[in-house]
């Protein structure tokens, strides 16, 4: 899903419009996308007021079953996992993602 600037979506509303993904599920969603689509689902985040500059995905080689997403925010050097975003900005995250085509 690509919001454009003239859509009317609130972040705080994305928690009444869909259940809550697994990370797993949005982890190999996000690994599905090629560059060109990932710079495009930054564009949409950037849209909703989300500054997410990168994503990194990572799985840790002596667990596979664990998998994380980093997000890198504007204005800041490290990292944050997707379990230390406000519960809001994670459901807007997963929508967007979840949705991307």
């Amino acid at each position: 899903m690509i919001l454009k600037k003239y859509d009317y979506f609130r972040i705080e509303n994305v928690m009444f419009m869909m259940d809550n993904y697994d990370i797993n599920t949005v982890y190999e969603k996000y690994m599905q996308l090629n560059k060109k689509e990932r710079k495009r689902l930054l564009d949409s985040l950037h849209i909703q007021g989300i500054d997410i500059e990168k994503i990194e995905p990572y799985a840790y080689s002596e667990a596979p079953g664990i998998k994380h997403l980093f997000f890198y925010f504007k204005g800041r050097k490290e990292s944050v996992p997707y379990y230390l975003l406000e519960e809001n900005t994670w459901y807007a995250i997963q929508l967007c993602i979840m949705e991307f085509n």
